[in-house]
């Protein structure tokens, strides 16, 4: 009877040990593979084309030609999302006049790719649109506006392409590592599941082929100036808390602007108030960009 019972308990234990590492492997999988957003029913206005990222990557875009001799606009969604989040944002700033490109990051839309890396290769992306941009409108002065991950990545894009002229960060994050460690601090406040937790942070790095110590967009927004950036914030943002987006906007040089949003939580500014956003938005990139 006792060697049945050590048996049933070991075999207990290797199952809930089985449980926990399949449990493991797949927040380690989920968290940089987060699935595609799905498209909408309705077809989209703009012209739906395809470009290569630095590293070969076929990503989908959507061209809204404005008019002649405007700048440029791109847009950049944040995680687990496509190029429909900011699409209505890129309808607002077509019909001022303006040109614009939005995309699908890679592993999201209908781009290709398998993992997310929250900005770490996005960054790459960013340039390839640029590029894209380029061949389109040659000549013409582009902007960029990035909504979370979205934002990071243009902070850091533009830090190293002298070609972008003015940039958008909503709700964009300083430091990706700090801020994974303070989302697993609020999901897991057991120590055992705290560990855990951590290392499927790093499993998940393993997956993608980064590190999140490296994205760390508070390093590069002061190599943006001379050029604008403005900085867009909810004071309820429980994700990137108003004090990381005022940690960039002290680092930025000049000229800057912050925009703290009222009772807004985290990348909705544009939803919780589309008319003062789009008036914002078009308002900033006039003054810098033309025409």
């Amino acid at each position: 009877m006792g060697v049945s019972l050590s048996r049933l308990w070991w075999l207990g234990v290797g199952l809930l040990g089985g449980l926990g590492a399949g449990a493991l492997g797949y927040v380690s999988w989920r968290w940089v593979h987060p699935g595609r957003w799905p498209s909408p029913s309705a077809e989209l206005r703009g012209e739906e084309f395809y470009f290569s990222s630095l590293d070969g990557l076929r990503l989908r875009g959507l061209w809204l030609p404005g008019r002649e001799g405007w700048p440029v606009v791109l847009l950049c969604h944040g995680y687990f999302r496509s190029l429909v989040e900011p699409y209505d944002l890129g309808l607002h700033l077509n019909d001022l006049g303006y040109n614009v490109l939005l995309f699908d990051f890679r592993g999201c839309g209908k781009s290709e790719g398998s993992w997310t890396t929250l900005g770490a290769q996005e960054t790459l992306d960013v340039l390839a649109a640029v590029r894209a941009a380029r061949e389109r409108a040659p000549g013409a002065a582009i902007g960029v506006l990035g909504i979370s991950m979205g934002g990071a990545a243009a902070i850091m894009a533009a830090a190293r392409c002298p070609d972008i002229g003015a940039v958008v960060a909503d709700s964009a994050y300083p430091d990706l590592e700090r801020l994974l460690e303070r989302r697993v601090r609020q999901w897991t406040p057991w120590p055992l599941l705290l560990g855990a937790a951590r290392v499927s942070l790093r499993l998940g790095e393993l997956l993608a082929g980064f590190r999140a110590r490296e994205v760390r967009p508070v390093d590069w927004v002061g190599r943006i100036a001379p050029r604008p950036v403005l900085f867009i914030c909810g004071d309820c943002d429980s994700f990137v808390p108003l004090e990381q987006c005022l940690e960039l906007y002290e680092r930025a040089g000049k000229p800057k602007e912050l925009w703290v949003v009222p009772n807004c939580h985290h990348a909705l500014a544009r939803l919780d108030c589309p008319d003062e956003y789009c008036q914002r938005v078009g308002g900033f990139f006039r003054r810098y960009l033309g025409p």
